[in-house]
């Protein structure tokens, strides 16, 4: 699995692109790369801009992933009648960034690196955009906050030095909880980083959970989570397999 560097955009890279998306909204299909492009963007309600031919079957077979409904769920909120149209922006660039930037009333904007991995992109952008869907929500902040319990006693997201010896490698398995210096400082990186080990094809995302039972409890936490937050969520979800495959129990322990 790849490590990618994360955020964060500057205004006038949000300006451009969020300007770019919203201008090809409503393209027809002469407009379009190809028909496979028109058809992701109908089957999911998303929107593609500046993607190569080979990301678009990467893009394809990612959200075919998801479960059915999932999208749709995803990009709505629930105590916002009045944004029924939200969609999901993709957008790839060459700028050196992975991001989300969200809109309340149009949508969330995925921002990818051309010159990373694209399905783990995709993985953490799906991750970041869990958590602005249920922060959004009355009733959802209780599920956030309960993050910090999988954390290191009192632990404060901070660039505080101290923190990065709970970062994994190799020589830190057993006190690992996190993968890579953007999850220490920032909560919804650290949500985000854990779920793209769970949606990833690439062994070595397995052999992290296997490895840390920390990062493995928070990992566990998300699949918990969402199973509870989204109506469409089961454990069929693929994100479920390392549990099912390995029958986790519901502490956590083999």
């Amino acid at each position: 699995m790849e490590v990618f560097a994360v955020r964060k955009t500057s205004i006038t890279i949000v300006i451009m692109i969020m300007t770019i998306m919203l201008s090809g909204c409503g393209k027809n299909k002469s407009e379009k790369i190809n028909e496979k492009e028109l058809e992701i963007e109908q089957k999911y309600g998303i929107e593609i801009e500046k993607v190569r031919e080979e990301d678009l079957k990467v893009i394809s077979e990612y959200f075919a992933k998801l479960p059915d409904g999932f999208v749709e769920e995803l990009k709505t909120y629930q105590d916002y009648e009045e944004y029924q149209d939200r969609k999901i922006y993709i957008y790839v660039s060459g700028d050196g960034v992975t991001d989300v930037k969200n809109d309340v009333s149009r949508g969330d904007y995925w921002i990818l690196n051309n010159n990373k991995e694209i399905e783990d992109q995709l993985a953490y952008c799906t991750m970041e955009s869990v958590s602005y869907n249920i922060s959004y929500r009355k009733k959802g902040t209780n599920l956030l906050h309960a993050w910090n319990r999988y954390n290191p006693w009192i632990y404060d997201y901070s660039d505080d030095k101290e923190y990065f010896k709970y970062l994994y490698n190799e020589d830190n398995t057993e006190e690992a909880y996190f993968i890579g210096e953007e999850p220490v400082l920032y909560a919804m990186d650290d949500e985000a980083r854990i779920f793209a080990l769970l949606m990833t094809e690439d062994e070595k995302g397995f052999e992290i959970l296997d490895k840390a039972p920390n990062i493995r409890k928070k990992a566990f936490y998300i699949r918990n989570m969402m199973d509870y937050a989204f109506e469409t969520v089961d454990e069929t979800a693929y994100w479920n397999r390392y549990f099912t495959e390995t029958k986790w129990c519901i502490q956590g322990r083999r």
